[in-house]
């Protein structure tokens, strides 16, 4: 954004008086406005000095345009920043500012400096109202108009995943950016163009800066179509559907077919230049970092095409939607400045003549602010509400016929396990026993049903065993692939006599 300070003008001696026309150039009001936007922003700098005491050594300007700059980067993003993610974000200046004032960072101190950054720019001081500024213009004239230019900075909005997060306004976003003359239209495809020139020259750390802001357009661009639908489906009669929208769409549509064949161009020439670059070469970081951004642009982008193709369709559902949904004969005031500030304005008599009239209308229902014994007592007295003996349907249970159960072991299995622990004729160490039915071609499920049977018959509460007896084998744990463990030793069972020890 520049500003021309001076025209060129020719001092020589005797040189002609300059041709009559109008006394104010409507481009000197534009570039008024824009100066007029950085003031609440200039205004933090000359608050620095009537702060506390200790935040005196805060450069709350800076403060502001960090937060500005994060604000941009995290905007459209899942994790939006809000006032707490701001304080942390900003912890290192405001730790590097008691560094050099020779103080230890204090979390509260820091909490409250940014605290008044966001006050000034949320404009606190006048209730989060529109900052309003008054300056001077002409009319055609010649004639001198007051007029008066509101706008916002910074504002809370509430985020989609809930909480509130912070955002800038459109002027804000203008007045950061270097873009305040232009449309968003304009700003956009400005900024590609030039992220297409820097690339092709190879200034790719420029061409990353001017990426950031045309990704941060495309954001403000979606946001522009959504709005326009939004506001549709909330109330058709509150859009212009005879020429405004259809206007906006086609020249909609056509922006983005525009953007759509600059960022195949950009990504294309980015593309090329990641295939020349070496691997070691440290712009392919920022030549990376490029193509990404203006991949974001593009799948955006494509996301309000298909917008723009079903926003005729929006219009003829909310048609029909909205056609019988009844319309209010008289527009509903604004509450602030309708109701609440003629209200203020009356004296005491007048306004308590209107509020005992039609508080009611105004206040909802509200809880008792204090608790009552006397009413808990009450409730707590009062009889007894009957039971309701209703009737629970009984359905009779569907039951179904299984087949057999399902075993992990066949008989012969079992049969062939069993056969082994009854052929024991002296004691034998489960390691051996399972051994010896490996080293004979046993297959492994008769080898596990060896070892489960053993264990069972460890257990002191089993019944119904084999006559065989089971104890722990000193001596330290085996290792058999797939068998790990404490040996037991094995002993047959004698007629009449209990296991052998």
């Amino acid at each position: 954004m520049q500003f021309d300070l001076f025209d060129p003008i020719d001092d020589a001696p005797g040189s002609p008086s300059p041709p009559d026309g109008p006394p104010w150039d409507p481009a000197l009001t534009r570039r008024t406005r824009v100066l007029l936007h950085a003031l609440p922003i200039l205004n933090l700098k000359l608050a620095d000095a009537r702060r506390d005491p200790e935040l005196h050594h805060y450069d709350s300007l800076a403060l502001a345009m960090k937060s500005l700059d994060l604000i941009i980067e995290n905007t459209g993003l899942d994790a939006e920043i809000d006032a707490a993610g701001l304080v942390a974000r900003l912890s290192p200046l405001l730790t590097a500012m008691d560094a050099a004032r020779g103080l230890d960072p204090d979390p509260d101190r820091h909490g409250a400096m940014v605290e008044k950054v966001l006050a000034s720019l949320r404009n606190e001081a006048n209730n989060r109202r529109p900052i309003s500024l008054e300056y001077q213009d002409f009319d055609a004239e010649g004639g001198a108009v007051r007029r008066v230019l509101e706008f916002r900075i910074l504002e809370d909005v509430f985020h989609p995943r809930g909480g509130t997060v912070l955002r800038l306004s459109n002027e804000a976003v203008n007045l950061f950016l270097n873009a305040l003359e232009l449309d968003i239209e304009d700003a956009q495809a400005a900024a590609e163009a030039v992220v297409h020139s820097q690339l092709a020259r190879g200034k790719f750390n420029e061409a990353v800066q001017s990426a950031k802001t045309a990704n941060w357009h495309s954001i403000r661009y979606a946001e522009k179509i959504d709005r326009l639908l939004r506001a549709t489906r909330r109330d058709l009669e509150g859009v212009d559907w005879r020429e405004a929208a259809p206007r906006l769409l086609e020249e909609a549509m056509a922006h983005i077919r525009g953007r759509l064949d600059i960022e195949d161009h950009i990504i294309g020439s980015a593309e090329d230049r990641l295939d020349v670059l070496a691997e070691a070469d440290d712009q392919r970081e920022s030549v990376a970092r490029i193509l990404s951004l203006v991949r974001s642009c593009r799948l955006r982008h494509l996301a309000v095409q298909g917008q723009l193709i079903s926003a005729r369709q929006v219009f003829l559902e909310e048609q029909v939607r909205q056609a019988f949904i009844p319309r209010a004969l008289v527009g509903r005031p604004d509450l602030l400045t309708g109701v609440l500030e003629p209200l203020l304005a009356m004296g005491r008599e007048t306004a308590e003549a209107v509020t005992d009239r039609r508080f009611g209308a105004f206040a909802g229902a509200a809880p008792p602010p204090i608790f009552s014994l006397a009413d808990q007592v009450g409730w707590g007295l009062q009889p007894r509400r009957p039971a309701s003996r209703g009737t629970v349907a009984v359905e009779e249970p569907d039951l179904t016929v299984l087949g057999p159960e399902l075993r992990r072991f066949d008989p012969d299995e079992v049969d062939r396990a069993q056969d082994r622990l009854a052929a024991l004729d002296r004691p034998t160490p489960l390691s051996d026993l399972l051994a010896a039915a490996d080293a004979e071609g046993e297959p492994l499920a008769v080898r596990e049903l060896l070892g489960l049977m053993v264990l069972r018959r460890f257990d002191p509460e089993s019944e119904a065993l084999p006559a065989f007896g089971a104890a722990a084998l000193p001596g330290g744990p085996f290792s058999m692939p797939p068998f790990y463990g404490d040996d037991l030793l094995v002993t047959p069972e004698r007629s009449g006599d209990g296991p052998s020890q």
